[in-house]
């Protein structure tokens, strides 16, 4: 009986609480890009085109700009990411 009453009360006060993560963009792989500065793969015609972040390409919305423009991302939407002229 005293194992069952120990391991009750030790679980609710040595439970780690949720939300207390090091790194809270850790599953939010958008998120870790806003601020950085990159230059685009393909022009952005109608608000759409597309960015080369390391190995992977994301699609991105924001003003109409060239290809090989600079831009910063300013914000992650799903798996698109925002961007405006750097």
């Amino acid at each position: 009986m005293l194992s069952v009453i120990s391991a009750v009360l030790g679980r609710r006060f040595w439970k780690p609480k949720a939300g207390d993560s090091p790194d809270p963009t850790l599953n939010q792989r958008g998120a870790q890009y806003i601020g950085q500065v990159y230059t685009l793969q393909t022009a952005i015609e109608n608000g759409h085109g597309r960015l080369m972040v390391g190995d992977g390409s994301w699609l991105v919305s924001g003003p109409d700009m060239p290809s090989g423009a600079r831009v910063r991302v300013t914000g992650a939407e799903g798996a698109r990411l925002k961007v405006e002229s750097a």
